[in-house]
């Protein structure tokens, strides 16, 4: 699902070993964590982004990869010392490999209290489907099983009403 980036890990280590140490490191680099969850509906991926500006954040769908890029600045101001800098800043980018049965090409996106919430839906193609049997000259439609359950459901409350006593 996620382009797996050796050397981010490896600097997010560097960097949690020197703050356990008291150090501070000279280059912090910026790598919200990210959550992503699968459901029925499609993928949805969460990012932190606390500090950062909607209009600040790109992001991009193309060829099955989904990327996010976004900066939050430090502010530097005269006559103010940083005593810890602790948080990270910078820019960073973001890359997500998205299976084929995903459609890039709906992808909402929300920007709520920090966070960053990517919905993407699955395809048309990739809904189930139940395939009805012809027979010489029938056609029946090809339907989604939402479609068809709907129709059941349609199907059970007209049983359910009391027919009409005739006199």
């Amino acid at each position: 699902m996620m382009r797996f980036d050796p050397f981010r890990e490896i600097e997010e280590l560097a960097q949690s070993v020197n703050r356990g140490l008291g150090g501070q490191s000279q280059v912090s680099r910026f790598a919200p964590p990210v959550d992503v969850h699968e459901d029925e509906q499609g993928l949805e991926i969460a990012l932190d982004l606390p500090g950062v500006a909607p209009d600040k954040i790109q992001i991009e769908a193309e060829n099955q990869t989904l990327t996010v890029q976004a900066e939050r600045r430090y502010e530097r101001r005269e006559g103010r010392t940083a005593h810890r800098v602790e948080r990270s800043y910078g820019s960073f980018v973001r890359s997500f490999s998205v299976p084929a049965k995903y459609d890039l090409s709906a992808v909402t996106a929300t920007y709520d209290h920090g966070q960053l919430t990517l919905s993407v839906p699955r395809s048309e193609a990739s809904q189930r489907r139940t395939i009805a049997v012809q027979s010489a000259g029938q056609k029946a439609p090809v339907q989604t099983l939402e479609a068809e359950r709907e129709q059941v459901l349609d199907h059970t409350v007209s049983e359910r009403r009391e027919p009409v006593a005739s006199a």
